[in-house]
């Protein structure tokens, strides 16, 4: 990927989600990036600085549309959550 096709699709809350969405992602064929996983071994638990998502533009809205079926699958609420 070249960084200036790249977008974030979504700031995770611990760099694990971050992974498990990534997964979910590559299982589907999209190609993901996790970014900052691992700011917080080198810093600490500092609010603002979480693991993102990033995907390549072009599958921005292919992308989403999977994080929100995983979410859906995986919390069973029907409701996605906000990234």
């Amino acid at each position: 990927m070249h960084n200036d096709d790249i977008v974030r699709l979504v700031t995770a809350n611990n760099p694990a989600e971050a992974h498990v969405l990534e997964q979910a992602l590559v299982e589907e064929g999209i190609q993901a990036r996790v970014v900052g996983d691992y700011l917080d071994a080198g810093v600490g638990d500092i609010p603002g600085l979480r693991a993102e998502v990033w995907v390549h533009r072009d599958d921005l809205e292919k992308a989403q549309a999977i994080l929100d079926a995983h979410r859906h699958t995986t919390t069973g609420t029907g409701e996605a959550e906000e990234g």
